[in-house]
């Protein structure tokens, strides 16, 4: 769900107080966002901000700590982003992770294209398009 629409949901069926609550929330967020170096972008999420103190989630322990070691930092930056924070606290909940899902098994080309390809390779000059469509017979014949 993208932010606007979820602004969109929160401003017609959230309370008023819950409402701008959420999009308080979902601002902060937004400046961690444009805050955070790229390397950490995506895997810290607002959890409060409460007493212009900032509590933060990590995807992971190495994540909480660099950016332990960067907080004077970061809150220099939010403070640019206009969000006043004080003090910084740092949590590891790996739930934020991506969850496991397996691959998908795909069937292969069918019969009748891969003699197709054959065909075009035979047909065509030697060069990158003759040795990328050789390699993808192999691949899928080789199975």
């Amino acid at each position: 769900m993208s932010a606007s629409s979820l602004s969109d949901l929160l401003a017609s069926q959230l309370p008023h107080g819950l409402a701008v609550r959420a999009r308080a929330l979902l601002n902060t967020q937004a400046a961690l966002d444009r805050a955070l170096p790229a390397a950490l972008a995506g895997h810290v999420r607002v959890m409060q901000l409460e007493n212009d103190m900032l509590s933060l989630a990590c995807d992971s322990g190495a994540v909480a700590s660099r950016l332990r070691h960067q907080t004077d930092a970061l809150m220099a930056s939010l403070g640019k982003h206009g969000v006043t924070v004080t003090a910084v606290r740092v949590i590891v909940n790996p739930d934020l992770l991506a969850r496991y899902v397996h691959p998908v098994e795909k069937t292969g080309l069918p019969p009748a294209a891969l003699d197709g390809l054959a065909h075009l390779t035979a047909e065509i000059e030697e060069g990158p398009l003759k040795d990328a469509l050789d390699r993808l017979l192999h691949h899928h014949r080789k199975g």
